[in-house]
């Protein structure tokens, strides 16, 4: 108990910035119940919820004014299902448990109500999560969080039960689906007071959170035509870009003289191509479509130029981006990144909104799906 208060109470020298634990659980269902019929005397397959409902993490919260604050928790949320079997006469068999592993990052803006001794609060942002071990799921990675709640202080100790509900976005298709409308029972425990001028690395370097969409396709349109024998079937496939992903990430800026600082991000995208297949004739392959994405990081490293203004501040920046993409790509590791953009500034806080374009190298030995080498992304940088 006095290691698990030790950690709690690391609240670093400054009081505006706070750290804390928090845990709970979900009461929800992880996944929707499923029966897949399969014929010949065998019902079919069904797949149902067995939800872990534990939830427990870190938290971090920049006090911005006495009621108004900005709060990002880092939280590991395994989901549960069970794949079964179903017999002739109704029993379930071959019962196979399944766990797919996520961490969720809600990022939120919190509104504090004053009262004597408790402080009822509200918080709404958005919600992002990474998933492991999917076990033939595939969740999805964004969704949009609201919370009410109440924090109570114990000797400097921040006490704060709270309920939150989560709608996250529609999975992909053809996997075992999660439930989207998801509520958390959540307690936190956190130290530090809300005024003080925190900042653990001098004046000069500020850390932060971008958001931001991706404008331009992630893969270049293409089409694929040819003809089966000896039937004569006629087979048309068209292979392009799936839906736009957000792209969440953190960045951190270091000044470095007068109007110039650098500043270097990680963004976490997903890839998202699209393929749809028209057949006519007798062939042996079905029409049909589907959506297919795989996880990407990207590194920008920017210089930056601040330009002299009054309310708000325009921004320039030039620098190279490099990425990680997925096991077997063909894409290029390496581009060039330039951005135009304005700041604004609310107390402490910096917001940014800018517009990036991306030209990536060239694609080593291209397959099927193609990438689009020039990438147009909005982004919003919140620092401090």
């Amino acid at each position: 108990m006095r290691t698990l208060l030790f950690i709690i109470a690391l609240s670093a020298a400054g009081q505006n910035l706070s750290v804390g634990f928090i845990g709970g659980a979900s009461p929800t269902s992880d996944f929707q119940n499923q029966i897949s019929p399969s014929g010949n005397n065998f019902p079919g397959f069904l797949n149902y919820s067995t939800p872990k409902h534990y939830i427990f993490g870190a938290s971090l919260e920049y006090r911005l004014t006495p009621h108004f604050s900005i709060e990002a928790d880092g939280l590991y949320h395994p989901l549960g299902y069970t794949f079964a079997g179903i017999g002739p006469d109704g029993s379930l068999n071959s019962i196979s448990p399944a766990t797919v592993v996520t961490w969720e990052f809600p990022v939120l803006a919190k509104y504090r109500f004053a009262f004597h001794r408790v402080s009822p609060f509200v918080e709404a942002g958005p919600s992002f999560r990474t998933t492991g071990n999917l076990n033939s799921a595939n969740p999805s990675h964004a969704g949009v969080t609201g919370g009410v709640g109440v924090e109570m202080r114990v000797k400097g100790l921040a006490i704060s039960p709270e309920v939150r509900y989560t709608r996250w976005m529609r999975d992909g298709p053809y996997v075992v689906a999660t439930v989207p409308d998801q509520v958390e029972l959540l307690v936190g425990f956190s130290a530090g007071a809300p005024r003080s001028n925190w900042r653990p690395m001098g004046s000069r370097v500020s850390f932060g959170a971008v958001l931001g969409v991706n404008l331009l396709g992630d893969f270049r349109p293409q089409s694929y035509h040819y003809t089966e024998l000896p039937s004569g079937g006629e087979v048309n496939i068209f292979a392009g870009s799936g839906p736009r992903t957000f792209l969440p990430g953190a960045m951190v800026e270091v000044a470095v003289r007068g109007n110039f600082s650098v500043e270097a991000d990680v963004i976490y995208g997903r890839l998202s191509s699209s393929s749809r297949v028209e057949t006519s004739g007798t062939v042996g392959l079905f029409p049909g479509s589907s959506t297919y994405t795989q996880p990407e990081w990207k590194f920008p490293v920017l210089a930056k130029y601040r330009f002299a203004g009054r309310r708000f501040t325009p921004i320039a920046e030039l620098g190279p981006s490099f990425r990680i993409p997925p096991g077997a790509s063909t894409l290029s590791p390496f581009g060039a990144t330039a951005g135009l953009g304005v700041e604004a500034r609310m107390r402490r806080l910096r917001i940014a909104p800018v517009l990036r374009y991306t030209r990536w190298g060239p694609e080593r030995s291209p397959g099927y799906t193609r990438g689009n080498p020039n990438q147009l992304e909005f982004l919003t940088g919140i620092s401090f």
